[in-house]
């Protein structure tokens, strides 16, 4: 992945604790990075768990008559997640430290879903 796909979320993200990756169907990491609390890049390992959840909601959504999935969000005892569906399968996901509060990570990830639309757009 270039500079350019590492550095997509920058603006996004500012200089808080938190994340944003853009990943494809299969839980490719298409643009941003996690970087966990050691220092270590870890977003395939993260890519790879997140990416099938995109098809599995899409599903469950289905099955349930309940329309189309915007946005799933958890709070966790490492960190509050948000993940949101991208173009084409997709997902969009944002990391944050367990302290940031839940109303500013789905904030973010909305403005990452902006984002990663004017992203693809850019560099297609």
């Amino acid at each position: 992945m270039d500079d350019c796909a590492t550095t997509a979320f920058a603006e996004v993200i500012g200089e808080g604790d938190q994340t944003v990756m853009l990943l494809d169907v299969e839980g490719r990491v298409v643009a941003g990075l996690y970087v966990d609390s050691a220092g270590s890049d870890v977003s395939s390992e993260i890519g790879i768990a997140f990416g099938p959840i995109g098809r599995e909601a899409t599903q469950a959504m289905r099955y349930l008559g309940l329309g189309e999935w915007r946005a799933i969000l958890c709070e966790c005892a490492d960190a509050n997640l948000a993940l949101a569906p991208g173009d084409e399968g997709e997902v969009i996901v944002v990391a944050a430290s367990p302290f940031v509060p839940v109303g500013f990570v789905r904030r973010l990830l909305d403005r990452a879903v902006r984002r990663a639309t004017a992203w693809r757009r850019e560099v297609a």
